[in-house]
């Protein structure tokens, strides 16, 4: 197996950096590599790691690449997919800001590999606290809206959770693929769609290998705790979540494509350049970033992933509120998720 781990301008969570980078050191896994990508960070953190890396690999085998250029979660985890070995059957994803369980690793690729059509998985993923769910696998619904299964929830409150199921798509913050099947299905055999740049490109992998006749799943491992939003936070989130969302809006599928209610969504998203600044501009650049997947990967079915259903009466709750996070119906459980039409 290899793991990608991916760096950009940390310094300010230097501490959580090399708490997860020794974490990813020393999983209790017999045979991997750890390649360390770096988006061309100029605040010192890519010299503390690359000092810290070599200090405590202690039997890990470590790549380390330095871009010349900040090329984002895709472009930076691609970079590391062609780097890494070509023996490797696994793949892990990971942000430089979890901290992952020693057998999360080998725990992931044994839930996988006895499954030729499990192409992608990810695990149970908390907040800091270590109580707070950050993620069960990754959701997305009718209305193009995404997240993470069970955010914010306890354990308790998320029933379902303590067994496998399938999701829409991986969490990017750790997931786990087959080199094999991404070799095979994904455009240019690379993992991810440069142009996506942050926040769309698990949930374009997730819908994609659906697409493709390949599954995702959760699987009840505890992967780890993720220290949310430490390289992304408040103008950047706002951005490029609106701008994921309306890129979907373009690509992928679902009963209210072409509708009142598509269009009214659609306009809402433009209302935003009366309230924030920086989803009114994610809205205009996801007009753009849809038309460019559109051509390199044409238009993707929901129904042939789980997703999560917005009936008539919710999508009109819903438009009328400044933002859907404000919905009863905004977090989802397993239950919840529908299997229309996959096998």
């Amino acid at each position: 197996a290899s793991v990608i781990w991916l760096n950009y301008n940390s310094m300010k969570f230097i501490d959580i950096v090399l708490e997860s980078l020794e974490s990813f050191l020393n999983l209790d896994f017999d045979d991997y590599e750890m390649i360390i990508v770096d988006n061309a960070s100029t605040d010192g953190s890519f010299e503390v790691i690359n000092k810290y890396a070599e200090k405590h690999r202690k039997n890990t085998r470590i790549k380390i690449i330095r871009n010349d250029r900040n090329l984002g979660y895709a472009g930076g985890m691609n970079i590391g997919w062609e780097a890494r070995d070509k023996d490797s059957k696994y793949v892990a994803f990971v942000n430089n800001d979890l901290i992952a369980t020693p057998e999360s690793l080998a725990k992931l690729i044994e839930h996988t590999e006895n499954d030729e059509k499990v192409a992608a998985a990810s695990g149970l993923i908390y907040y800091q606290d270590g109580k707070m769910i950050y993620s069960a696998g990754g959701w997305i619904d009718e209305l193009w809206a995404g997240g993470g299964i069970c955010n914010g929830f306890t354990v308790d409150k998320c029933t379902g959770v303590d067994k496998e199921y399938y999701v829409t798509y991986p969490d990017g913050a750790y997931m786990v693929v087959k080199v094999n099947t991404i070799n095979n299905v994904m455009p240019n055999g690379r993992p991810f769609i440069d142009d996506t740049f942050l926040f769309l490109d698990d949930a374009l992998l997730g819908l994609m290998l659906w697409n493709k006749g390949y599954q995702v799943k959760y699987v009840p491992v505890n992967a780890g705790i993720h220290h949310a939003s430490k390289t992304t936070g408040g103008f950047l989130s706002d951005f490029y979540g609106m701008r994921g969302s309306t890129a979907l809006s373009y690509i992928v599928k679902t009963k209210y494509s072409n509708t009142i209610i598509g269009v009214l969504y659609n306009l809402r998203r433009y209302a935003y350049i009366f309230i924030n600044k920086a989803k009114y501009q994610g809205f205009i650049d996801g007009i753009r970033l849809g038309k460019i997947l559109l051509t390199k990967i044409g238009k993707l079915n929901l129904y042939c992933a789980p997703y999560r259903e917005v009936t008539l009466s919710k999508a009109i709750n819903e438009l009328f509120l400044i933002s859907r996070s404000l919905s009863k119906n905004y977090t989802v459980k397993p239950s919840e998720l529908k299997k229309k039409n996959y096998i």
